[in-house]
């Protein structure tokens, strides 16, 4: 956003259609925005946000962010608000969506300072603040309280705002049949339209989003955007939102490495994973399947090999992306857990200490394994139907954005093997349908132990060490249901 003039005397903005003047009183000085025609004649007045100099700024790293929704019904608000904010708690921020029918009153503005006051940093308003007046009590909230303010206007065409209409009709007509939805939301965009001011750049940092699923027609622009949240934000605004998704996430067929224990490494199927792929290609389009059942459009796997051959009997386009590789476990790598404690007794307490942020020596966290994967989740909300087969701890941190789970809670997800996660998108949220495939195999899970001190004893450190075998299962076909 372009600097504000700061001289008593009215000055012209950019293009000569608004005229900023400064005011003064006894506290305070704020200004108010003008708009005029090119020949003169003046237009409505622009409340516009305090002039920076004149009061005390908002840290950068540290204030509180209000993010004011704005536009008329229908218009994929209340998506985009959500997806930001389950966006913003994946990655370690404390965020909130405040939903109010059309505009923030001072209860909720209220709700949001005790928010701030608990600890949590960004609160979203979703409303239609159609008028810059209503607009206006927010950003003097925001002022007063020295918050950061971000203002995020929706705009749509008219095929994408008939398709978002039907789209919320059959999500209201499912919860209550007894109500003529259509109506209600033809007749409330009929009764706002003429109410809407669309924002000025004068009225503080703003993101504009023309909404469309199609990406060509979808886009977005910014104003005075600033700081990482800001721009995180505007990173998520950036892709459409798909209203219906489907998403089939799998771990690999079972390991000789899961089989003894081991972790890590590039161990191939064992003969019970071998069984667990081809019932998972009957399960999604491949040999022996129904003609009914669902088919991925497209694969992504890791670049392992124990990713690559549980799918190579589902037909279909695939991919093998690096950062869906399993989390890199450094000097511990193809090591059991009785083994790491054996050799790195401390390292393993200190892991069972802060699992989140624990870095394996010449490896990696699952702080850096959030970090690593949000390009594919970013990637996966632009598709639909599409099947991962991944790790243990990268399809926790994945499932975690879904799951609405706190970062520190990620490496307990509990993601067991031959089991089949079926993700469906359910109004702003998402409901996760899990289905084993009953083929037997090791369990993986590991909970955190009672005692993480290093000084504890071996057998407190290994009491949550999940069972295995001492050896390969290769010669023991008869064990396989």
């Amino acid at each position: 956003m372009a600097p504000i003039a700061t001289t008593n005397e009215p000055k012209m903005a950019q293009g000569g259609e608004e005229t900023l003047t400064r005011h003064a009183d006894a506290n305070q000085r704020y200004y108010t925005a003008t708009n005029r025609t090119r020949d003169g004649a003046t237009m409505a007045a622009i409340p516009a946000t305090l002039a920076p100099g004149n009061t005390v700024k908002p840290c950068p790293l540290r204030a509180p962010l209000v993010v004011t929704v704005v536009g008329l019904p229908c218009r994929g608000k209340s998506l985009a608000a959500h997806k930001v904010a389950r966006h913003l708690s994946w990655r370690g921020e404390s965020a909130k969506v405040f939903t109010v029918d059309e505009n923030a009153t001072n209860e909720t503005l209220s709700e949001i300072s005790l928010f701030f006051k608990e600890g949590n940093n960004v609160a979203i308003i979703d409303g239609m603040h159609l008028t810059r007046a209503s607009r206006q009590t927010v950003a003097t909230f925001c002022c007063d309280a020295v918050f950061h303010q971000l203002l995020i206007e929706f705009t749509c065409n008219d095929k994408c705002l008939q398709e978002n209409v039907a789209d919320t009709v059959q999500f209201y007509h499912n919860l209550d049949q007894n109500i003529d939805w259509e109506r209600r939301f033809r007749e409330s965009n009929e009764h706002h339209a003429p109410q809407f001011e669309p924002c000025s750049a004068l009225e503080g940092p703003l993101i504009t989003v023309n909404n469309s699923e199609d990406p060509m027609y979808h886009s977005v622009t910014a104003r005075g955007v600033r700081g990482a949240i800001q721009t995180d934000i505007l990173g998520v605004l950036a892709s459409p939102v798909i209203r219906q998704q489907t998403f089939y996430f799998s771990r690999h067929g079972e390991s000789e490495y899961n089989v003894l224990g081991r972790i890590g490494g590039d161990a191939d199927l064992s003969p019970r994973g071998m069984k667990y792929g081809d019932r998972l290609a009957r399960q999604l389009g491949g040999p022996g399947s129904a003609p009914d059942c669902p088919r991925p459009k497209v694969i992504w796997t890791s670049e392992l090999r124990r990713t690559i051959h549980t799918v190579q009997n589902i037909p279909g386009p695939r991919a093998a992306i690096k950062d869906l590789n399993e989390i890199n476990a450094g000097i511990c790598e193809g090591l059991t857990y009785e083994e790491i404690q054996e050799r790195f007794p401390q390292e393993f307490a200190w892991r069972d200490q802060d699992k989140f942020k624990y870095r394996y020596p010449h490896g990696e966290s699952y702080l850096d394994l959030l970090q690593r994967v949000d390009s594919v989740v970013q990637a996966l909300l632009t598709n639909t139907d599409v099947l991962v087969v991944s790790h243990q701890a990268v399809l926790r941190c994945i499932m975690a954005y879904f799951k609405g789970v706190k970062p520190d809670d990620v490496p307990y997800i509990n993601v067991p093997l031959h089991t089949l996660l079926i993700v469906r998108s359910y109004g702003y949220d998402f409901v996760v349908e899990t289905v084993p495939l009953k083929v037997e195999c090791v369990d993986t899970y590991r909970i955190q132990p009672k005692n993480c001190s290093t000084s504890r004893t071996t057998a407190d450190a290994l009491t949550t060490v999940p069972a295995h075998f001492d050896a390969p299962l290769s010669h023991q076909m008869s064990t396989i249901s």
